[in-house]
């Protein structure tokens, strides 16, 4: 094999390695970045029902005006109080709620109402509603949380509302009438689901309830949810999460068209000498305990050769005769033979070789012309295949100008020769120092264009093998500068 094959071959096999990782590369980054699409998608799409427990509590204080019967300025929880003595109150209100999952993102908003309910006693049924924001409602979120807790202060002007409810009742002479100020904190929970926005479910309340139009009275707290009760939160993804799904199926149709191109390229590209690295490869890797490689030929000499057409029947005839499978591979790489010598002088081959190297890299050339040696196509191939032959300069008198003329008026006596050239074997002469060649004469013109229209197809071929041989030559001169 000669060094512009090995080339070629090398160049021919680096270029497949190269472009089947490149696809290999993009396939894999394509499949991760759709699955990863997925994977969000999902994710984004799920809903997540997370228990929760709510609690709350309410701590108040009553202000007393100035009076001669009490001296702190602030009465405490659980008592009565005299309507007629309170100045002010003041109420803190507290929420905590807590999930058992960490990492959960939602909204939640609040605020703090006072209502004065005006109602019959017996029915309960509201005679007048007023209602004041004591705190606006405030909107929060929570990211990356498992609890949420809410602390607020609210003043309550007892007197405001008192003097209000005692106005309505005398006007109208409502004797069986109830009046009672609520103070009450509103919490709603929010998930990203919409079906849970608008259930109530999510909603917690706890009330401060103060009697009206008396002369002493008690406060009592409420709850909308007994205390520690587990309740069920649902959390969702963000929206637009059909952006990754459709992500997601364009770059796995992608990943599909490519693996297509992929299997499509290995076949297309897979020649028989690839296909023989990879059965050699195949064969020591499945049963390189049982092969031993040589480093030089096996010398057949004596040896009756038997040709096994598998290699399995060479693994049958090593354990029969229990000899080893020795193996050899030509320094080109193109066929390997497996070997089984025996003491009776007969051994047993196996063969994997490239058949038709030359046809795959479209490295044959044409079949050479074998010419005879007094053949005139020939001295002129001998003429022309040594370029580098020093030229034998001598003078060219008249005489000899003239036998020149003679020879070429008579070429085939002489045989042909390359005007341009000059061979040591035959007796022409060409001398380089004269302007003019002798050959190069209106007569010799005239008869080179006639002999070259009447040519043999040898001559012709000649003549093509001769222009092509000085174009490589010129090329090679090229490459050593």
């Amino acid at each position: 094999m000669s060094e512009s094959e090995i080339k070629m071959r090398q160049a021919y096999k680096r270029n497949r390695k190269k472009w089947t990782i490149i696809q290999i590369v993009a396939l894999v980054l394509l499949t991760a970045i759709a699955l990863g699409s997925f994977l969000i998608y999902d994710r984004m799409n799920r809903t997540y029902y997370i228990e929760y427990t709510e609690s709350s509590s309410i701590d108040y204080k009553v202000q007393y005006k100035e009076n001669e019967f009490f001296e702190e300025e602030w009465l405490g929880e659980d008592r009565e109080y005299i309507s007629s003595l309170i100045n002010t109150m003041i109420a803190d209100f507290h929420y905590n709620l807590n999930m058992d999952t960490a990492g959960v993102g939602f909204e939640y908003k609040y605020k703090i109402d006072a209502t004065l309910l005006i109602a019959d006693k017996d029915s309960g049924k509201a005679y007048r509603t007023v209602t004041e924001t004591l705190f606006p409602p405030t909107n929060a979120s929570v990211k990356r949380s498992n609890s949420v807790s809410i602390n607020e202060t609210v003043s309550i002007d007892y007197n405001k509302f008192n003097a209000i409810a005692t106005e309505f009742t005398t006007t109208y002479g409502l004797k069986n009438a109830s009046s009672t100020l609520i103070i009450t904190l509103d919490v709603e929970v929010l998930s990203s689901s919409e079906q849970f926005r608008q259930n109530n479910e999510n909603r917690f309340s706890t009330s401060l309830k103060i009697p009206l139009v008396k002369e002493t009275f008690g406060m009592e707290i409420t709850s909308s949810v007994p205390e520690s009760e587990s309740k069920v939160l649902a959390y969702s993804g963000a929206e637009n999460q059909s952006v990754f799904l459709i992500l997601g199926i364009t770059l796995s149709s992608l990943a599909f068209l490519l693996l297509l191109v992929l299997f499509v390229f290995l076949h297309i590209t897979r020649n028989e000498d690839i296909t023989y690295t990879a059965r050699v490869r195949k064969l020591l890797k499945s049963y390189g305990s049982y092969i031993q490689r040589m480093n030089g030929e096996f010398c057949d000499e004596g040896y009756q050769t038997v040709l096994i057409k598998s290699f399995t029947e060479m693994l049958g005839i090593r354990d029969t005769i229990q000899s080893p499978i020795l193996m050899s591979e030509n320094r080109d790489e193109t066929m390997s033979r497996f070997l089984i010598p025996t003491n009776t002088k007969i051994l047993y081959i196996f063969e994997i070789k490239v058949d038709n190297y030359d046809e795959i890299y479209n490295t044959a050339s044409e079949e050479p012309i074998i010419l005879e040696e007094n053949d005139p196509e020939a001295v002129a191939v001998e003429a022309m295949a040594q370029p580098d032959e020093e030229v034998v300069v001598e003078t060219v008198s008249k005489t000899e100008e003239a036998a020149a003329e003679d020879t070429l008026e008579n070429p085939a006596d002489e045989g042909v020769v390359w005007p341009e050239r000059f061979n040591k074997k035959s007796g022409n002469r060409y001398d380089p120092k004269r302007r003019k060649s002798p050959y190069n004469s209106k007569k010799n013109q005239d008869f080179e264009f006639e002999f070259e229209q009447n040519q043999s197809p040898i001559q012709k071929i000649l003549g093509a093998i001769k222009r092509k041989t000085e174009d490589a030559l010129r090329e090679c001169k090229k490459y050593e500068k």
